[in-house]
Protein backbone atom coordinates (compact mmCIF):
# COMPACT_ATOMS: atom_id res chain seq x y z
CA UNK A 1 0.00 0.00 0.00
CA UNK A 2 1.51 3.61 -1.24
CA UNK A 3 0.55 6.52 0.43
CA UNK A 4 1.31 10.45 -0.25
CA UNK A 5 -0.05 14.00 0.11
CA UNK A 6 0.44 16.07 -3.19
CA UNK A 7 0.76 19.85 -2.86
CA UNK A 8 3.26 22.31 -4.44
CA UNK A 9 5.19 19.60 -6.01
CA UNK A 10 6.31 17.38 -2.16
CA UNK A 11 4.84 14.28 -1.74
CA UNK A 12 4.41 13.87 1.76
CA UNK A 13 2.43 11.57 4.89
CA UNK A 14 0.32 14.89 5.94
CA UNK A 15 -3.43 14.71 5.90
CA UNK A 16 -5.42 15.83 3.07
CA UNK A 17 -6.54 20.18 3.94
CA UNK A 18 -9.43 22.04 1.28
CA UNK A 19 -6.27 22.61 -1.16
CA UNK A 20 -4.76 19.08 -1.79
CA UNK A 21 -5.29 15.81 -3.31
CA UNK A 22 -3.96 13.18 -1.30
CA UNK A 23 -3.74 9.58 -2.37
CA UNK A 24 -3.45 6.46 -1.33
CA UNK A 25 -2.87 2.93 -3.51
CA UNK A 26 -4.22 -0.07 -2.48
CA UNK A 27 -3.72 -2.94 -5.15
CA UNK A 28 -4.93 -1.97 -8.26
CA UNK A 29 -7.21 0.89 -6.97
CA UNK A 30 -6.05 4.73 -6.51
CA UNK A 31 -8.32 6.07 -4.09
CA UNK A 32 -8.27 10.47 -4.10
CA UNK A 33 -8.68 12.38 -0.99
CA UNK A 34 -9.16 16.35 -0.96
CA UNK A 35 -10.14 18.82 -3.55
CA UNK A 36 -8.88 17.83 -6.93
CA UNK A 37 -8.80 21.58 -8.83
CA UNK A 38 -6.21 23.51 -11.04
CA UNK A 39 -4.26 24.59 -7.89
CA UNK A 40 -3.65 20.99 -6.53
CA UNK A 41 -3.26 19.50 -9.95
CA UNK A 42 -0.33 20.04 -11.11
CA UNK A 43 1.96 17.63 -8.43
CA UNK A 44 -0.36 14.81 -9.26
CA UNK A 45 -0.25 15.47 -13.32
CA UNK A 46 4.17 15.43 -12.37
CA UNK A 47 4.06 11.87 -10.36
CA UNK A 48 1.09 10.26 -12.78
CA UNK A 49 3.50 7.56 -14.42
CA UNK A 50 4.42 6.41 -10.78
CA UNK A 51 1.28 7.19 -8.83
CA UNK A 52 -0.94 5.27 -11.75
CA UNK A 53 1.50 2.40 -12.15
CA UNK A 54 -1.10 -0.84 -11.95
CA UNK A 55 -4.12 0.76 -11.29
CA UNK A 56 -6.84 0.15 -13.35
CA UNK A 57 -9.65 2.22 -11.10
CA UNK A 58 -9.53 5.74 -9.33
CA UNK A 59 -11.94 5.69 -6.77
CA UNK A 60 -12.96 9.53 -6.42
CA UNK A 61 -15.53 9.01 -3.34
CA UNK A 62 -13.13 11.16 -1.31
CA UNK A 63 -12.69 14.02 -2.85
CA UNK A 64 -14.78 16.90 -1.39
CA UNK A 65 -14.36 18.94 -4.44
CA UNK A 66 -13.59 18.48 -8.11
CA UNK A 67 -13.44 21.20 -10.93
CA UNK A 68 -13.93 21.36 -14.49
CA UNK A 69 -9.51 21.13 -14.47
CA UNK A 70 -10.00 18.02 -12.62
CA UNK A 71 -12.33 16.25 -15.18
CA UNK A 72 -10.19 17.15 -17.35
CA UNK A 73 -7.37 15.34 -15.61
CA UNK A 74 -10.05 11.97 -15.54
CA UNK A 75 -10.56 12.55 -19.38
CA UNK A 76 -7.09 12.81 -20.34
CA UNK A 77 -6.19 9.95 -18.25
CA UNK A 78 -8.96 7.79 -19.61
CA UNK A 79 -7.48 8.76 -23.18
CA UNK A 80 -4.08 8.02 -22.54
CA UNK A 81 -5.12 4.20 -20.84
CA UNK A 82 -7.28 3.51 -24.35
CA UNK A 83 -4.44 4.31 -26.22
CA UNK A 84 -2.42 2.13 -24.55
CA UNK A 85 -4.75 -0.73 -24.28
CA UNK A 86 -6.02 -0.06 -20.84
CA UNK A 87 -8.99 0.19 -19.52
CA UNK A 88 -9.09 3.09 -16.21
CA UNK A 89 -12.44 3.15 -14.92
CA UNK A 90 -13.37 5.78 -11.95
CA UNK A 91 -15.55 4.59 -8.75
CA UNK A 92 -17.38 6.45 -6.36
CA UNK A 93 -18.71 9.08 -8.80
CA UNK A 94 -20.46 11.48 -6.79
CA UNK A 95 -23.55 13.58 -7.72
CA UNK A 96 -21.22 16.76 -8.08
CA UNK A 97 -19.01 14.81 -10.05
CA UNK A 98 -21.80 13.43 -12.60
CA UNK A 99 -23.18 16.30 -12.92
CA UNK A 100 -20.35 17.99 -13.73
CA UNK A 101 -19.55 15.35 -16.61
CA UNK A 102 -23.48 15.82 -17.38
CA UNK A 103 -22.99 19.54 -18.44
CA UNK A 104 -19.74 18.61 -19.97
CA UNK A 105 -21.67 15.83 -22.23
CA UNK A 106 -19.19 12.91 -21.06
CA UNK A 107 -21.41 10.36 -19.72
CA UNK A 108 -20.46 7.90 -23.12
CA UNK A 109 -16.30 8.71 -21.60
CA UNK A 110 -16.68 8.66 -17.99
CA UNK A 111 -20.13 7.71 -17.29
CA UNK A 112 -19.92 4.01 -17.13
CA UNK A 113 -19.81 4.20 -13.44
CA UNK A 114 -23.24 5.03 -11.07
CA UNK A 115 -23.17 7.55 -9.03
CA UNK A 116 -22.37 6.40 -5.33
CA UNK A 117 -25.53 6.14 -3.17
Amino acid sequence: MEKGTLDSGTVGTETANQDTVSWEKTGNTLFLQGTLDRDSLLPLWQQKDRVLEDVDNIDVSQLNHVDSTGLALFVRLKGEFQQNGRILTLSGVGERLETLITLYGLQSLLGNNPPKA
